[in-house]
C-alpha cells in the first residue's frame, strides 16, 4: 500500500480539525445539554419566582402538610410551590422537578431538583400556564457561585423544567397526607 505523505498528512489534519470543531460545538451547550441528555429529560418553559427568606425553606410545609420537615434532609429546603397546573389540587404534592435557569447573567445553567410541597394560587402563578415559586434556597441554587442574591433580585425568571423521579439517597421515605393536616388548606 503506497501513500503519498502530503495526502495522508492532509487527511489527518482534516480529521483532527473536524474533531476539534465538533468539541467546540458541544462545549457551548454542555451545561444545557448535560442534564437533558443524561437524564433523557424533555424540557418545557415556565416562570419562576421565590418566596420566604433568601436562604430559607420558603414555608412551614405548605398546602401539602409536610411541616418543618422541608428544611431538613431529604428536602433540605429545595422545595417549590407549584401553579395550579403542577399542584393539581394536591395530587402534585411530592412531585420532583428539575428547574434550569438560563435567561439571566447570574444563572449557572445547571438544573436544581425541587419537590412540590405547596400551592402557588395567585399573582405570577396564574399569569402563565406553569409557574414555580421556589424557596429562597432553591432559587439561589440556580445561580453561579456567590451570585444567588443577584439572581433573586431579578424578579420573575423564565426557566426550563422537567419532571423527574424523586431520589432520596440514604432515606426510606413514605408520606401520608391527611385532609386538614394544615390549618390553612
Amino acid at each position: 500500500m503506497a501513500f503519498s505523505l502530503p495526502h495522508h498528512s492532509s487527511l489527518l489534519v482534516f480529521v483532527a480539525l473536524l474533531a476539534f470543531l465538533s468539541l467546540l460545538g458541544q462545549c457551548a451547550c454542555r451545561k444545557l445539554l448535560n442534564s437533558s441528555a443524561v437524564a433523557g429529560a424533555t424540557w418545557s418553559s415556565a416562570g419562576a419566582t421565590w418566596y420566604g427568606t433568601a436562604n430559607g425553606a420558603g414555608s412551614d410545609g405548605g398546602a401539602c402538610g409536610y411541616g418543618g420537615a422541608v428544611a431538613t434532609a431529604p428536602f433540605s429546603s429545595m422545595i417549590a410551590a407549584g401553579s395550579p397546573s403542577i399542584y393539581k389540587s394536591g395530587k402534585g404534592c411530592g412531585a420532583c422537578y428539575q428547574v434550569l435557569c438560563t435567561t439571566n447573567d447570574a444563572c449557572s445553567g445547571d438544573p436544581v431538583t425541587v419537590v412540590i410541597t405547596d400551592e402557588c394560587p395567585g399573582g405570577p402563578c396564574l399569569a402563565e400556564p406553569v409557574h414555580f415559586d421556589l424557596s429562597g434556597t432553591a432559587f439561589g441554587a440556580m445561580a453561579k457561585p456567590s451570585q444567588g442574591d443577584q439572581l433573586r433580585n431579578a424578579g420573575v425568571l423564565q426557566v426550563q423544567y422537567s419532571r423527574v423521579q424523586c431520589s432520596y439517597p440514604g432515606f426510606d421515605v413514605t408520606f401520608k397526607v391527611d385532609a386538614g393536616s394544615n390549618p390553612n388548606y
